[in-house]
């Protein structure tokens, strides 16, 4: 794996190569957690999902805590304007979506944050894939990246 991928920081450059390792990165991440014991293998297969299907060269991936990001980069630059926050909920059993978009908006408001949150919703841990793909289908900022 490329080294320069633990400091790509939103504006930074990324090519299709670059997506393609970061979602691998990623991949080897949630695995060693799933490794040390905690519940994360509907994040696993989320990912295994999205490197099968090509979107691994469309989204850029990061981690929060146990939390996968899903961003759209713009113009070939990491962006995190439009991200999806996956949780898994290990208590009730759920994954839980997140869809913020902060375009226009100021981060740094904390009165914006009501105003970024666009969607929020819940699946089994088993449906987290189908979940996912439909999101896509359903949010046009989002598919229009896979047509």
């Amino acid at each position: 794996m490329n080294s320069v991928l633990k400091f790509l920081t939103e504006g930074d450059q990324v090519t299709t190569h670059l997506l393609k390792e970061k979602w691998q990165k990623t991949l080897t991440f949630y695995e060693q957690l799933i490794e040390d014991g905690h519940q994360l293998l509907p994040i696993r297969f989320l990912i295994r999902h999205i490197i099968e299907k090509g979107y691994d060269n469309l989204y850029f991936p990061a981690t929060s805590l146990f939390n996968l990001l899903i961003s759209i980069p713009s113009d070939n630059k990491i962006d995190f304007s439009k991200t999806l926050i996956v949780e898994v909920d290990d208590a009730s059993k759920l994954v839980k979506f997140s869809y913020t978009n902060w375009t226009e908006l100021n981060r740094n408001e904390l009165s914006n944050i009501e105003k970024a949150i666009r969607w929020t919703e819940s699946c089994h841990l088993t449906e987290v894939c189908n979940f996912f793909d439909h999101f896509i289908r359903f949010n046009p900022e989002w598919e229009n990246i896979i047509n």
